[in-house]
């Protein structure tokens, strides 16, 4: 009897009973948890912002460098010979001599201007915070470089420019 009384009042079997179920039942949840965190951050992967196009680039470089660079790229205009903005017609026109890996290291430097700026934003403010890396890219190999003498740099009217 005293056997009996020993086994039904054991405490140390009806611990580990019940330690085993608070961890059976603590582990349930961290999958949910998993599936959660793991739903938020492809949330947050799908909610990046669209890269801007070629005209957005465009209506960028209307608002922002065209104090500096001009209307066409030359800043030939008092303001960009007095702020001393780079010349890109004459920088496009380098470019199209150049060849090989010269010109993709002259493009790598260009985005990396745009992107980090100048003397500490002083000669040439960052665009960081405007443009993605590919974004600053594109500006270059698509606006900048063939960029022309005479000819302005802005948006086609024409041109979708989906919101």
């Amino acid at each position: 009897m005293q056997a009996i009384q020993s086994r039904s009042h054991s405490k140390p079997e009806d611990s580990v009973v019940r330690s085993r179920w608070q961890w059976s039942h603590g582990w349930r949840i961290v999958p949910a948890l998993l599936c959660v965190l793991g739903s938020l951050s492809m949330a947050a992967q799908t909610s990046k912002p669209r890269p801007k196009s070629v005209n957005e680039l465009r209506a960028f470089f209307q608002d922002r460098c065209v104090r500096c660079h001009g209307l066409d790229g030359s800043a030939r205009d008092p303001e960009g010979r007095k702020l001393g903005g780079l010349d890109f017609t004459k920088a496009a026109q380098d470019f199209r001599e150049l060849a090989g890996p010269a010109s993709e290291r002259e493009i790598r430097t260009m985005v990396k201007v745009i992107r980090k700026g100048l003397f500490f934003g002083r000669i040439m403010p960052s665009w960081k915070d405007h443009l993605s890396p590919e974004e600053a890219d594109l500006m270059v190999r698509e606006i900048l470089l063939k960029a022309e003498r005479g000819k302005v740099i802005e948006p086609d009217p024409k041109a979708a420019n989906p919101s």
